[in-house]
């Protein structure tokens, strides 16, 4: 989700961009300070920004902002880091770096690089002195790949330390020393090339660690993330798209000094992590361990063309050897902007439909049986418009419907709708589907908005 260009400041009149959204370098910024450290950081800012000038906040990583205090120099005295643009270059990204002496704030250096988006911005200890570096990476564009410099601040002046190309990156702890490596990845567009180069401390330098031929001929690299791959190993979950309706993950372990991808000849040579579309890996169930994601296709759904077929996102760990354990569903609607937790009752028992050209606004879940092809509703989602919701509602009570508001805040209201009469059924399968119905409860526990919503 790309964050907007915000402008900064504190007196409108000094700053006339047409951002159309102004707001105060506070506002911006993530670091933990007394409103008087604000009010001095922020016009302090404001005297140093070029005239014109926009604060903007890095796309990544997602916790990232306009302004940070950071001690660069380890010399127990934060300094704040602001990054920007001007009215003037449209491919220029500026940096200014401010510094404390003897109470007030003053300019310790500025410059500016080529790049019309900045992408990625991150303060972390590459090298294991004790010495943040400064990670900045910049973009020309969704197409192209951008370019990542490492910076250092020694006795006042800013050393480049590193510029390299990439196509996605990852910060974070692989080899399990408590010292975070930086994973690079450039996918060359053109030659079909890929190379994952990993980068850490040696003998307090950065250095490169090792460099790993990945797959090339794909439409590119998406994601990188660093983190637990199970309870002991960490991992580097690299996410591709490997073509218009087909994606994969990889998985890479350092082990005895070298990267190892567990996956590589799993299940005579298949691709355990293919999916048709981009599900990328994330810790869904909140238990330290990163999990990977991958598309199934709910039954009953064979004949529907692919754009229709409503996937369920399906959660893996890798099991320590060369598989993956299945650990839940997900259901995602993002045009409608909601999640929905599979309960565990309803594994290997359910189907999910929508009706995308009649009624896009709902999704159904069934209790399917697949040999007998049987189905009865169990709960349907549905997404009402704001200033539409108090006719709907009065709709839904008229029918006497059984029904849980879940989301009430926003451009749309959801709304679960639990079935309140039974189809003929056998009594086998009457018990069947009503230990598969949902309090009101649970399914608010199994509910979660998505704030990326189409």
């Amino acid at each position: 989700m790309n964050k907007s260009w915000l402008c900064a400041a504190a007196l409108i009149a000094l700053f006339t961009s047409g951002c159309g959204l102004v707001e105060t370098p506070n506002e911006l910024m993530r670091a933990p300070s007394s409103d008087g450290d604000q009010k001095t950081i922020n016009q302090a800012i404001m005297q140093y920004l070029p005239a014109g000038a926009q604060l903007t906040v890095p796309l990544n990583p997602d916790e990232s902002s306009a302004v940070s205090l950071r001690d660069l120099d380890a010399d127990g005295t934060p300094e704040a880091i602001a990054f920007y643009k001007t009215d003037k270059n449209d491919y220029e990204i500026g940096v200014l770096i401010l510094t404390q002496i003897q109470g007030h704030w003053e300019k310790l250096t500025s410059f500016t690089s080529i790049g019309n988006r900045l992408d990625y911005v991150q303060f972390v200890d590459l090298t294991g002195d004790n010495i943040p570096e400064i990670l900045i990476g910049l973009g020309g564009g969704d197409d192209l790949n951008r370019e990542l410099s490492v910076y250092t601040l020694d006795q006042g002046r800013l050393q480049e330390q590193m510029k390299q190309a990439y196509s996605v990156l990852a910060v974070g702890d692989l080899d399990g020393d408590d010292q975070p490596e930086l994973a690079l990845i450039l996918h060359d567009h053109n030659q079909f090339t890929s190379v994952m180069s990993l980068y850490g401390a040696r003998d307090q330098q950065l250095a490169k660690l090792a460099e790993q031929s990945l797959e090339g001929n794909i439409n590119g690299y998406e994601q990188a993330l660093i983190g637990k791959a199970s309870t002991d190993k960490n991992g580097l979950f690299i996410e591709a798209g490997l073509g218009a309706h087909s994606a994969s993950t990889e998985l890479w372990l350092w082990e005895n000094g070298k990267l190892r991808n567990p996956f590589a000849k799993a299940n005579d040579g298949m691709d355990l992590t293919f999916k048709p579309y981009s599900l990328f890996s994330e810790d869904i169930n909140q238990d330290g361990i990163i999990e990977i994601g991958i598309h199934s296709q709910p039954p009953g759904t064979d004949e529907l063309p692919m754009a229709f077929i409503p996937w369920i996102s399906s959660y893996y760990q890798w099991d320590g050897h060369s598989g993956l354990s299945h650990v839940v569903d997900h259901y995602r609607n993002y045009s409608l902007g909601l999640d929905f937790k599979i309960p565990t009752k309803w594994a290997g028992k359910f189907s999910v439909s929508t009706e995308p050209e009649i009624d896009p606004q709902k999704v159904h879940f069934y209790y399917y049986e697949e040999d007998s092809k049987e189905k009865v509703l169990l709960l349907t989602l549905q997404a009402v418009p704001q200033q539409e919701w108090s006719k709907a509602e009065e709709k839904l009570k008229q029918q006497q419907q059984s029904y849980v508001l879940v989301k009430e805040a926003g451009k749309m209201v959801h709304v679960a709708i639990v079935p309140n009469q039974m189809p003929k059924l056998s009594p086998s399968v009457l018990q069947l589907v009503n230990s598969m119905l949902l309090t009101h409860d649970e399914i608010r526990q199994h509910y979660r908005p998505l704030h990326y919503s189409m």
